[in-house]
């Protein structure tokens, strides 16, 4: 078994990606309180996944690239699309595996998307049954 078997975490990881960008659809945006690994409490805007059961805490980078995308007021971010890609990073004199973000592709020119006012949020009923549905996102 592997650790993540028998400690599954709830947030999302790097090697849930399987190596590969995902492109997902956020549902909603809060800003929730978390703990920290020495356990202090802190204050993290999460990001929720339309068909996913993981959720991805943002750090300082990937709250910048999102607002990038979607705009600076997270009330917006719903309904809008993004891609979460497999990267590496530096943390305390290490290089460690990370979750990034980048704007979607435009399929004929290979350019990020221009953005889009947001889509309509699903109503729940709705967003239960489409998670049912959905087998693309691994996580």
């Amino acid at each position: 078994m592997k650790k993540s078997d028998v400690f599954p975490s709830k947030y999302l990881k790097c090697e849930d990606l399987a190596g590969k960008p995902v492109t997902v659809q956020i549902t909603s945006a809060p800003l929730e309180q978390l703990k920290s690994p020495d356990g202090k409490e802190q204050n993290k805007i999460v990001l929720y996944f339309l068909g996913a059961k993981k959720t991805l805490p943002l750090n300082v980078s990937n709250f910048d690239s999102v607002a990038d995308i979607c705009g600076e007021d997270t009330d917006t971010w719903p309904g809008r699309t993004i891609v979460l890609y497999p990267a590496k990073t530096q943390m305390a004199g290490k290089t460690v595996d990370c979750v990034r973000i980048r704007a979607p592709q435009q399929p004929e020119t290979g350019r990020p998307a221009t953005p889009v006012a947001p889509a309509p949020v699903v109503a729940a009923a709705e967003a239960d049954a489409a998670d049912e549905m959905s087998d693309e996102i691994p996580f």
